[in-house]
């Protein structure tokens, strides 16, 4: 049976500036719970425009991941959708700034204590997301482009408000994204297969500039 860790007082749940910076838990609002799940979404939610990041430390093997925990953000909602890859205690840690702080430091704004039970799924590599990605942008899918079972053709759907143009890169290979009417970039890249296995990344690019169509901006950043 798995051993609690022991925590600092106070490490626990919401931290002085959770509230402050307009944060509520919507769907767990108990900072320590298990779960036979080891994928699950917890969402928040935020009264003003905030810049939120995390990191899962596993307690079996005192390594931390920023790859198992992907942030969406949909106006006041703020949905962490988390992928473990072990049983045992995993500890999420959340840190925020409202959006106008230029600060590169984000302080710590709640702590969870998770007991994972059971691993049913198979568990995912999220993309790396840098900090242009978190400007109103929304990835439809894929979420996860690690492991052998990735294979074939990859559609790539997401949203890049004031985006000019997006494409996804691997190597010196461009990979472009058509633009939608309903604000949905969508492309392809085809047999990803042949990019596995050579320590590459597929890495999501926009450009925002008229005066300059060829400066792009990494958004997110795939494990292959």
């Amino acid at each position: 049976m798995d051993e609690r860790p022991t925590l600092q007082n106070g490490y626990l749940g919401a931290q002085p500036l959770f509230s402050e910076f307009g944060l509520l838990a919507k769907s767990h609002a108990e900072p320590e719970f298990e779960t036979n799940e080891n994928e699950f979404v917890i969402k928040l939610k935020a009264s003003q425009p905030v810049k939120i990041t995390s990191k899962i430390v596993s307690d079996e093997t005192l390594g931390d991941s920023q790859e198992r925990v992907f942030i969406q953000t949909r106006g006041e909602d703020v949905n962490l959708l988390v992928s473990l890859d072990m049983p045992g205690y995993h500890r999420l840690q959340i840190y925020a700034l409202p959006a106008a702080d230029d600060s590169k430091q984000l302080p710590g704004v709640f702590n969870y204590l998770i007991h994972c039970t059971g691993t049913p799924r198979k568990s995912r590599l999220f993309p790396k997301q840098f900090a242009q990605w978190k400007d109103g942008c929304v990835l439809l899918e894929p979420f996860s482009l690690a492991g052998d079972h990735i294979k074939g053709d990859v559609v790539f759907r997401l949203m890049v408000p004031n985006a000019l143009a997006v494409a996804v890169t691997i190597e010196e290979n461009w990979f472009h994204l058509d633009p939608g009417d309903n604000g949905i970039w969508t492309g392809r890249v085809n047999d990803i297969e042949r990019f596995k296995g050579r320590g590459l990344y597929a890495v999501l690019n926009a450009n925002f500039s008229e005066e300059d169509e060829t400066k792009y901006s990494s958004l997110l950043q795939y494990t292959l």
